[in-house]
């Protein structure tokens, strides 16, 4: 049972060190705010300024689908 936490945390870690990742994360982030797209790391991480509009979860579940579809297609 540990061995699955522990693959699950490797999993995680994987991720989160993923360009890839954060590249989706910063153009859904652009898309919901209406803002243009930012290259955090010259910020200093991911901070972020200023709030973000509140939007419906169906506008965020279709802009995550249609990020995931172009990155499938990229590849």
């Amino acid at each position: 049972m540990i061995w699955i936490r522990v693959f699950e945390a490797w999993l995680v870690a994987r991720l989160l060190r993923s360009p890839a990742f954060h590249r989706v994360v910063a153009n859904i982030h652009g898309r919901l705010t209406g803002t243009r797209r930012v290259d955090y790391s010259e910020m200093g991480g991911t901070k972020i300024d200023g709030g973000a509009e509140e939007s419906g979860f169906k506008k965020f579940v279709k802009i995550y689908a249609e990020e995931l579809k172009e990155t499938f297609r990229r590849r």
